[in-house]
């Protein structure tokens, strides 16, 4: 058996096109395994154990069906029978010949449409944003700035359909035309963003003309991604904070300068840490985006060598940059793969973290020589400078996960006389001043690889996001009075959120008691063990 066609190399293409099919998300769903090949059989349920999908018998409805073969072309077996689901997005099957079996099509409707199919938490939650937008006068005028793909347009759609004025941002760089032109085509959701190629040299300015022309727009609450259009408003665009009356941050690097800005008194309106929820951070930081950069690189790498020199990530070092969430979800599925991973972080509390999962934690300057793949999960500035470059391999990959402008300091390395070189489709080859061999790779750019170079996080992890930032703008939209400051989202929000995604797997909760005690103590605060006469059988406090 020649390595290409290897038992790991197989298994991680499958997993990978499973994903890729209908931007599926793996953990938490359910797949069967159905395969001639024994080895594969075994190897295959092993990775898919490792990312939390949960396995099922052949003949059970389940979100992914992995076979020898599967059927080209779509049919209705794939959404009811063996393979499909009865409810939900439509199952996939996905042959280890390389063949696919899906009913999503490719044109920027379908692929909106498939999108909503698969956010029902967010459509559950649409309804708190409808109640609360019905005892306001003027309604709700909401901005969205995030990448703009079919989860966002579908997002967009449902806060339309719940009565609200929407319209939507998004960076040159994170946009797919298409769908943003099939978002603006019936004139629900104004789009400020490009429905057709910008040229790269164009971008900025194009940027910077859609995000003013979205704070024209005078939007009375804000959907962000990085605070980036908030800190338009408090900057050169502050007469945006006279319509402005709340927003809900989406990210780490967004929550970042909101504390700073809340610190030096200088944030004007409130703002809800949607980041900080516990139904975006552990699920959409740590699982969507870790599957999604583990796969986008393999995806990028596979491609560029168009299947004749990868040789897959079983038995590759990663080198993981920061074991925060993101940290966290890349190298447990990298990890699932069959890396070995090796985490540079410079908090001694999450470093050590990380050697209890079963890593190593290392400075950069004995990790980097040996490593293969490199990926900066921090969300901080310049993370990765030419003095960390100049200690990889030739050949090493390097990829952001998540991301902000300049995680990786090319300006750096051009500064310093490194040469840039395209070698492939999303890889840049970086060679040090006189060096003759190849070097460092990096991948999209430097810019976050998984929404760069592929559809972004997974529908169902958006879905979560979606219905925790619904939740975050009900809340504002209720709360006229709010302080202009950082604000968390409550936990009996956290929960509805949940409880509706449970509901969309078909899972359930345990009941809390209807009698429950603040704090969660079983018995009354003044019963414990020293108490006088505790030992009489019938001594105990009657407080219950």
């Amino acid at each position: 058996m020649t390595r290409d066609s290897a038992v790991e190399l197989r298994s991680e293409r499958a997993v990978r096109s499973a994903a890729r099919l209908g931007n599926r998300l793996l953990a938490g769903r359910t797949a069967s395994v159905a395969l001639s090949n024994a080895e594969l059989q075994r190897e295959l349920a092993r990775v898919l154990r490792s990312m939390g999908v949960r396995l099922r018998t052949a003949d059970d409805q389940v979100d992914f069906a992995f076979v020898d073969h599967a059927d080209p072309a779509p049919n209705a077996a794939v959404s009811a029978g063996r393979g499909g689901r009865s409810h939900g997005l439509p199952g996939v099957r996905i042959g280890l010949d390389g063949s696919t079996e899906s009913l999503r099509a490719a044109d920027a409707e379908s692929r909106i449409a498939w999108a909503v199919a698969g956010m029902p938490a967010t459509a559950a939650l649409a309804d708190e944003v409808r109640a609360a937008a019905s005892h306001r006068d003027d309604g709700a005028r909401i901005g969205v700035s995030l990448v703009l793909e079919p989860k966002t347009a579908a997002f967009a759609r449902m806060l339309a359909d719940a009565g609200c004025e929407v319209a939507v941002f998004s960076a040159v760089s994170e946009t797919d035309p298409e769908i943003a032109a099939a978002l603006a085509s019936d004139g629900r959701v104004a789009v400020f963003a490009p429905q057709h190629a910008v040229d790269a040299a164009n971008a900025a300015e194009v940027d910077a003309r859609h995000a003013v022309a979205l704070l024209d727009w005078a939007p009375a609450y804000l959907v962000d991604d990085g605070a980036h259009l908030l800190r338009l408003a408090h900057t050169e665009q502050r007469t945006a904070l006279a319509a402005l009356r709340g927003v809900a941050e989406e990210t780490t690097s967004g929550v970042r300068p909101v504390h700073e800005m809340a610190s030096l008194g200088a944030l004007r309106v409130p703002v809800i840490a949607v980041n900080d929820a516990r139904t975006k951070t552990d699920f959409d930081n740590r699982i969507g985006t870790g599957q999604s950069c583990v796969f986008a690189i393999g995806e990028v790498r596979d491609h560029a060598a168009a299947g004749h020199d990868y040789r897959g990530v079983m038995g590759e070092h990663w080198v993981v940059y920061g074991y925060g969430p993101v940290g966290q979800g890349v190298a447990r599925f990298a990890a699932a793969l069959g890396a070995r991973i090796t985490v540079v972080e410079r908090d001694a509390v999450r470093a050590l973290s990380a050697v209890h999962d079963g890593y190593e934690a290392a400075t950069a300057a004995a990790s980097l020589p040996t490593a293969d793949v490199v990926v900066s999960a921090t969300g901080v500035w310049h993370t990765i400078g030419a003095a960390a470059f100049a200690l990889m391999p030739a050949g090493a990959v390097v990829a952001v996960a998540g991301g902000i402008d300049d995680e990786l300091a090319l300006d750096e390395l051009r500064d310093a006389g490194w040469r840039p070189a395209i070698v492939g489709p999303d890889i840049m080859e970086w060679r040090a001043p006189g060096a003759d061999g190849p070097g460092p790779r990096v991948l999209a750019g430097g810019g976050g690889i998984n929404y760069t170079a592929a559809e972004g996080n997974p529908i169902e992890v958006m879905d979560l996001s979606f219905a925790t930032q619904l939740s975050a703008i009900a809340r504002l939209i209720a709360s006229e009075d709010a302080e202009p400051r950082l604000h968390s989202l409550s936990a009996a929000a956290e929960d509805r959120v949940a409880r509706a995604a449970l509901d969309a797997l078909g899972a359930s909760v345990e009941p809390s008691p209807v009698d429950a005690r603040p704090g969660g103590a079983a018995q009354h605060w003044t019963v414990h063990r020293y108490r006088a006469g505790a030992s009489e059988p019938n001594a105990l406090h009657s407080n219950g």
